[in-house]
């Protein structure tokens, strides 16, 4: 049958003219004729339902062009109601399509809804199902919910599995519908129910709620998804649910996302997932396809995610290697994020990579320079937060994305704040963060930034204020931005006036400045506001001469067009009258007791005012309390009214909140029992405050965690392919491997030095021992905190043999046997705001806790005629090609002692070969021959009355011979 044969002339040739259409217009002429006959169509009387159809079709590839059509939709509601099941399902996909969710017509709909959702039809309730669960609204979702809750126990396994779904939606549209309880007992009765499919849908109601943050009550259940994990991953749903032999990946990886969240930051519960998740990623691992790399992904994400494993967290950052040595670039994209998740615990993981994350930085793949940047911006420290800040301002510069260049300046900004090595250092960063991401300064960045500058100028005193105003002093000799100009005028007029309060010289040099600026070309009217200010601040100061200058500026600014600027230069002449007295203010005596107030007081008194109470009325201004006396609140003011610590962050959308923080302390107001006490300010404090970062979320009282690591040496952990042994004492087989000669970079030195400017602090921290730093500048770094070991550095071990990999497929050109040494696990990590990492024996499957076991000497066979074997570690699909390759086949069958799988598999350990799969009772294995590197396949099956029946498929016959000798002597 040809494409399209279904269709209607008409239709066909609809579809065809519109696609050799050149330009818009002509496809709007056809569109508009095309609504004109339809119209007419419509109205006609006993219409075919063929026809209705067709013109049904006709009006959605309407609509997918950007027309309206609205004047079928009452026809796809009529639809919906014929008893021919594919015009009942049109008429829903129709109003699917159609129809939004505050639409007038879907009132028209729901009586259907109902009847259709008690069919006993089940594409007639799937159909409804479906389209309840696109329509549904607030309006009428009380009278669907209970038909969509009967459904939930229906026969069928994808009406459940569709009920479930929309359960869910009903529940965020209105929860009062369903009960907290009977929605639990409903989602627990989905993770139960014998359909795969209906559980899968189960899963991502749980994981819905754990988001929501129901961690705590869904905790009980780890148990029950744990076992379910291990159920899927040992290949006990059916075959319809693997993709490309791998078993159910999609139900694994939500199983895995709602284990991540249970875990995290709980011990108890992660000590329950360790297992099953370091199975899960061996068998992840040894696929070549993508769901393989995606189960492996989000197994590195949960491990990183829950309470920190050692032995775990060695066996993800093995596995991220495969990602990061990969060619393809979504691999290495992969590699990036998921190295990025280990890092958030142990910066050591980055040092094998350091060439591939510098070659990722000059990638021409810009979403892959983004993750790369982000790796960046997690592993900074004191010591190389320099390079790294001058890598991101680089892109800032560059990059033309104004999502990415806002991302970039609140990243900057933090590691600004936190790093920060000097004074000088952070101001002038910040400056050029300014200079390069000016669209992105609101009134919330200015506001704190000003906070930041004023408390360290409060607390260190001149020396910080001379050294910023000379700063933004030769700032404004060069042209600027408004919004810069106005953090500059700010500097000047709020600083500048204190610092050269005596200094006439130095105080008509800046007012010069500042007038220059008025005569520039300013993007904004505003900005006059700021200049205009800054100038009154500067003629507040004791030694100001140019009052004459300033008083014409404000004289000329009274007449502007702009409301704020005028007013502020009427103010501003006004208050210049007056600026000897204001000047002389400090002179003035002032009485504390206010006893001048005294006759008042007495006249007040005798006309029946009430006394005045001091531990009442003082006391209730004090704790803001109106229901004991009602009276003014002479505290002042305490600093946390700018986001609760001494100084916030800005740039984010946290600033926009003025809450306060409670834990501040209290300050006391100049009011006591006695009246007005006048208390001396109290004395600069010696420390300098930590400066605050434009977006960050942390004040300049907020700790930065510091970070305390020592010398732990990786231990190797192999290719990470399933059935690979890395504490086998025995030697294996390697083949030859001959790579061609790499390409030369030239631009190798370069990228060397970048990468030792990036992660020699990091490699020198690993050496280093564990103890406190003292950050010299501006931030103090907290104390690190040590972690607990279990192993004894002091004590000497013993070098161990690593497992090499025998590859059958390249066995053509044998090598000598090769041993290396294994490196030696040193103390603990050390993890930034991190748990404890769990320094406890490797996480070893089964078989490999088998393998690791000493070959079985055989005391009845000669010591001459034992053969010795070695593991092959290959996968099924390269199983399969040497199988065919082979044809010595030997088929037996026994009756032995092999009734269940731990038999068979200790049968496997005594010959020393490795287990490649293990599907129910079948179990296939491969491995060589020590001496000749012989290939030896094993296919067996085993039956719980003791059946066994082998396959063995050998290179050299004797080698089949030989095993076969050996099962029966041992097993038989």
């Amino acid at each position: 049958m040809s494409s399209g044969s279904h269709l209607s002339k008409e239709l066909h040739d609809l579809i065809k003219s519109i696609g050799e259409t050149r330009s818009k217009q002509e496809e709007d002429k056809i569109i508009i004729k095309e609504v004109q006959q339809l119209k007419t169509k419509l109205n006609e009387k006993n219409m075919p339902q063929k026809k209705v159809r067709e013109m049904l079709i006709k009006a959605i590839y309407i609509e997918m062009l950007g027309h309206d059509a609205s004047f079928v939709h009452i026809n796809a509601i009529h639809l919906t109601q014929s008893k021919s099941l594919a015009l009942k399902r049109l008429g829903y996909l129709c109003c699917s399509l159609f129809l939004d969710n505050d639409s007038e017509l879907l009132i028209l709909l729901v009586a259907t809804l109902q009847k259709d959702l008690t069919s006993t039809n089940v594409h007639i309730v799937v159909n409804a199902l479906t389209a309840v669960g696109k329509l549904i609204s607030k309006t009428f979702v009380n009278a669907l919910t209970e038909p969509v809750l009967k459904l939930l126990t229906h026969s069928t396994d994808i009406v459940r599995k569709k009920a479930l779904m929309v359960m869910q939606i009903i529940r965020q549209l209105n929860q009062d519908c369903i009960a907290e309880q009977d929605y639990d007992d409903r989602i627990r009765r989905g993770i139960q129910d014998k359909e795969p499919s209906v559980m899968g849908a189960a899963f991502n109601l749980y994981h819905e709620e754990l988001k929501k943050g129901a961690v705590n009550k869904f905790k009980p259940l780890t148990g029950t998804f744990v076992s379910m994990l291990k159920q899927i991953i040992e290949h006990k749903l059916h075959k319809d649910y693997d993709y490309h032999r791998f078993p159910a990946p999609w139900l694994q990886i939500k199983l895995l996302q709602i284990l991540t969240l249970l875990g995290a930051n709980d011990l108890k519960v992660s000590e329950q997932i360790y297992e099953v998740l370091g199975t899960t990623l061996r068998r992840a691992d040894d696929t070549t396809i993508n769901i393989g790399y995606a189960v492996t992904y989000q197994c590195v994400k949960c491990i990183s995610g829950i309470y920190p494993q050692q032995s775990l967290l060695e066996q993800a950052a093995n596995s991220v290697s495969r990602f990061l040595k990969s060619e393809n670039n979504n691999l290495k994209y992969l590699g990036i994020n998921a190295l990025t998740q280990i890092v958030s615990i142990s910066q050591k993981y980055v040092l094998e990579h350091q060439m591939t994350i510098v070659d990722c930085l000059e990638s021409n793949d810009d979403t892959l320079k983004k993750e790369t940047l982000e790796l960046l911006y997690k592993m900074t420290n004191e010591q190389n937060c320099e390079v790294i800040i001058q890598k991101l301002i680089h892109f800032l510069k560059t990059s033309s994305d104004s999502n990415f260049k806002k991302d970039l300046f609140v990243k900057i900004s933090l590691l600004n704040e936190k790093h920060a090595p000097t004074q000088e250092w952070f101001i002038k960063t910040a400056n050029t963060l300014f200079e390069y991401g000016s669209e992105f300064i609101d009134n919330d960045v200015r506001n704190n930034f000003f906070k930041l500058l004023i408390d360290n100028f409060n607390d260190i005193g001149s020396e910080f204020g001379v050294f910023i105003t000379e700063i933004y002093s030769e700032l404004l000799k060069n042209d600027l931005q408004d919004n810069i100009l106005k953090i500059v005028c700010w500097v000047i007029g709020e600083i500048g006036s204190q610092i050269y309060d005596q200094d006439p010289n130095k105080l008509n040099e800046l007012t010069q400045l500042i007038i220059l600026k008025l005569d520039s070309q300013l993007e904004s009217e505003t900005t006059i506001s700021w200049i205009l200010t800054c100038l009154a601040k500067l003629q507040s100061a004791r030694a100001f001469q140019m009052f004459d200058q300033t008083r014409a500026i404000f004289q000329k600014y009274m007449q502007s067009k702009n409301l704020d600027c005028q007013q502020r230069a009427i103010d501003f002449y006004t208050l210049a009258k007056f600026n000897a007295a204001l000047k002389g203010s400090q002179f003035i005596t002032v009485d504390p007791k206010m006893q001048f107030l005294d006759a008042y007081v007495q006249q007040e008194r005798q006309r029946g005012a009430q006394p005045y109470n001091p531990s009442l009325q003082v006391k209730a201004a004090a704790l803001g309390s109106a229901t004991e006396a009602p009276s003014l609140n002479f505290i002042p003011y305490s600093d946390t009214k700018y986001g609760g610590n001494k100084t916030g962050t800005f740039g984010t959308e946290e600033n926009k909140l003025t809450t306060q923080n409670p834990s501040a302390p209290t300050i006391a107001g100049p009011w006591d029992d006695t009246g007005y006490n006048q208390k001396q300010p109290p004395p600069p404090k010696p420390t300098i405050a930590t400066p605050m970062s434009i977006g960050s979320t942390t004040g300049i009282g907020s700790n930065s965690s510091g970070q305390t690591t020592t010398k732990t040496t990786m231990q190797s952990m192999g290719s990470g392919q399933m059935g690979l042994n890395t504490n086998q004492s025995q030697s294996t087989y390697v083949p030859s491997v001959r790579p061609l000669p790499p390409k030369e970079d030239p631009n190798l030195k370069e990228k060397q030095k970048l990468a030792n400017q990036l992660f020699a602090p990091i490699s020198q921290t690993q050496q280093q021992p564990s103890q406190s730093t003292q950050k010299k500048g501006i931030t103090t770094m907290a104390a690190s905190k040590q972690m607990n070991s279990n192993i004894n550095t002091n004590q000497p071990q013993q070098p161990k043999q690593t497992a090499q990999v025998l590859n059958l497929l390249e066995i053509d050109e044998p090598l000598p046997i090769q041993s290396s040494q294994q490196p030696i696990i040193g103390t603990s990590q050390g993890y930034v705001q991190q748990p404890q990492i769990i320094n406890q024996k490797p996480i070893i499957a089964q078989q490999q806790q088998l393998w690791s076991q000493p070959t079985a000497q055989i005391q009845s066979i000669p010591q001459q005629q034992i053969k010795s074997y070695i593991p092959a570690n290959i996968n099924v699909d390269q199983y399969e090609q040497l199988w065919e390759r082979n044809q010595n086949i030997k088929e037996i069958t026994l009756q032995s002692k092999i009734k269940s799988e731990q038999d068979f598999r200790k049968m496997i350990q005594t010959i020393n070969i490795n287990i490649i799969e293990v599907i129910d009772q079948e179990i296939i294995c491969a491995g060589a021959n020590a001496e000749s590197k012989s290939c030896v396949l094993l296919y067996g099956s085993y039956s719980l009355n003791g059946s066994l029946e082998l396959k063995i498929n050998s290179t050299d016959p004797k080698d089949a011979e030989y095993i076969l000798a050996l099962i029966k002597r041992q097993f038989c």
